[in-house]
């Protein structure tokens, strides 16, 4: 379930429990105290006590309906209006044991008990929401030191890659020369090659990039086909691997036209990193009642141990790799853009197993 419906539920939850304080705080005063109201302002008064707080937590889970705040943090305003409520509506109860152990409820208890709950509803909605508030900018602050990182180090990796390539390039172009002597490579391939490199490189930079500062607008997207696509992608690579598949049909999420990049660089990886002529790779995809999951598992060589823990940082790889250590890094930015999450172990006895989730679209 996406943030924002979590969000909507809550701010209902709210709205309706500070419909309930009003309602029945204006009942209350009508029933007990507008018989004997006789002054205007006092009649104001009244009602303005009955039915303030409660209004204060109906317009809180309006806020919390309108704003972007995540369901931990949105969960924080609830809990606190909750145990606010209960916390003064129990001091209530306390105050009136004696009336209530001989056994009679009166309209004057109940009246005192919506007020007080409400006003301990009111209190403990608008300390949640400062509380949820600060998370929030914290969250902030550390999302945009994020981003800043990133964009410093696809600056940094694109100089420094596309300069090798354009060298290399260089290099090619001079073999070609009719006055060059003894050129011991093919020039046309090796700048098609370098030419492929620089392109793939220019699109998982774009593809960090939007998952990053995209508007986040994204389609419905059927998981079973992208799957498959990039199946047969690596079929056509790698041809001797071995790929089982278990894939259910209509496996819907929300992303965008980058979705295709998670399982390319998961499945390329599979092929790159180990010996394709007894490699087997398991792509399972499954509905569940809360999402989608993906699980991509190969019997393979593992993960080193010296980059188990940051496999999905930027610039992580192995001492063997000649990547620019941005695959698996888009990866796990573009599912928690789609609202996911990765990870990786090990596989028993040997390889590698990345499991994703997604919320269903």
């Amino acid at each position: 379930m996406s943030d924002e419906r979590r969000r909507s539920q809550i701010g209902l939850l709210l709205g309706t429990l500070g419909v309930a304080f009003a309602a029945s705080g204006l009942a209350f005063w009508f029933i007990l105290y507008r018989p004997r109201t006789t002054a205007i302002a006092q009649a104001i008064l009244g009602i303005v006590v009955h039915v303030l707080f409660g209004y204060i937590v109906l317009m809180s889970g309006f806020v919390i309906h309108r704003s972007e705040l995540s369901t931990s943090e949105c969960l924080i305003a609830a809990k606190r209006a909750v145990v606010g409520a209960a916390l003064m509506g129990t001091l209530a109860v306390w105050r009136s044991v004696p009336e209530l152990a001989s056994g009679v409820v009166t309209l004057r208890f109940a009246n005192e008990l919506v007020v007080v709950s409400s006003v301990g509803a009111a209190a403990g909605v608008l300390i949640g929401l400062d509380r949820s508030r600060a998370m929030r900018n914290q969250r902030l602050v550390a999302e945009k030191a994020d981003r800043e990182e990133t964009l410093v180090f696809l600056l940094r990796l694109l100089d420094h890659d596309i300069q090798n390539h354009l060298t290399a390039i260089s290099g090619y172009t001079d073999a070609i020369d009719p006055a060059a002597v003894d050129s011991r490579v093919d020039p046309v391939t090796g700048i098609r090659d370098r030419s492929a490199d620089i392109e793939r490189l220019l699109e998982t930079a774009n593809a960090v990039l939007e998952s990053e500062t995209g508007d986040r607008e994204f389609e419905r997207v059927d998981l079973a086909t992208v799957l498959r696509e990039q199946i047969n992608v690596v079929r056509g690579d790698a041809p001797e691997a071995n790929i089982d598949i278990r894939i259910d049909e209509e496996l819907y999420v929300n992303s965008n036209q980058f979705i295709d990049e998670v399982f390319h660089n998961i499945l390329d990886n599979a092929v790159t990193h180990n010996p394709t002529s007894d490699l087997t790779i398991a792509v399972g995809a499954v509905a569940t009642d809360d999402g989608i999951v993906v699980e991509i598992a190969d019997n393979g060589r593992g993960i080193p141990d010296p980059i188990q823990d940051s496999l999905f940082d930027p610039g992580v790889r192995t001492d063997e790799s000649d990547g620019d250590g941005l695959g698996l890094y888009l990866v796990r930015k573009l599912v928690e853009s789609y609202g996911g999450r990765v990870a990786v172990r090990d596989r028993s006895p040997t390889g590698t197993r990345f499991r994703l989730w997604f919320p269903k679209a």
